[in-house]
């Protein structure tokens, strides 16, 4: 729970500033900035349906150790990027590590949890999300409003995926039996036909919070 506070935190850290950046620090027109933000979670939605494939086929905690690695290093990348170039490139290919490390997450919180308490464990898992939705942006408002540094951010969201990556190293799991399956891979050991229409709803909650999100800091300031 508490890692994946931190892997939510680092992302929502970013999420309402990063088009005031684009715009600041790049002269970004509006309509290019829903481009530019709109690769990562192209990036995510691509990763996450073979994320279980690997999380089943190989060591789940190291599965989940690689994808939160790599979470946390792609945040260096913001602070290197010098052009709109390249920080499209950083933040498209940063959507790969968040879609599987956020699937690796869960199912491994699923794994250390009590059978007999699972659904009560999930409930508090969830709770997490909640949190740092709710905290994260705010508080990135706030530390730009009194720094005015884009800098100080992603090394803040740098640091904080690091602590929730060694959070993780901690957590112990049981050797599980991995997918030993020769049959020829098909389409549902990815998708699952039976949760099309979980997500189509969620779809329209995620384009409902994209379209604020992208232009809130904007039109806030």
């Amino acid at each position: 729970m508490t890692a994946n506070f931190t892997l939510f935190f680092a992302f929502y850290l970013l999420t309402p500033l990063l088009p005031l950046y684009l715009h600041e620090t790049f002269g970004t027109p509006k309509d290019v900035i829903g481009l530019v933000l709109s690769g990562y979670t192209i990036t995510a939605l691509l990763f996450r349906p073979f994320s279980g494939y690997f999380v089943d086929s190989f060591p789940r905690k190291q599965v989940l150790m690689i994808a939160f690695g790599l979470f946390s290093i792609f945040f260096a990348g913001y602070l290197a990027a010098s052009s709109l170039l390249l920080f499209t490139i950083v933040r498209t290919l940063h959507g790969g590590p968040f879609g599987a490390a956020t699937v690796a997450n869960s199912t491994v919180a699923i794994d250390v949890l009590p059978s007999s308490r699972r659904n009560e464990g999930i409930g508090y898992y969830g709770l997490s999300n909640n949190l740092a939705m709710a905290i994260s942006p705010t508080f990135a408002i706030f530390v730009y409003s009194q720094f005015h540094n884009f800098q100080l951010l992603f090394w803040l969201a740098l640091a904080i995926a690091t602590f929730g990556f060694f959070v993780n190293s901690t957590v112990r799991i049981d050797a599980k039996q991995t997918l030993n399956d020769k049959r020829a891979i098909s389409l549902d050991r990815f998708f699952l036909k039976r949760g099309w229409l979980v997500g189509v709803n969620m779809v329209f909650f995620g384009f409902c919070f994209g379209v604020l999100s992208n232009y809130l800091a904007i039109y806030g300031k």
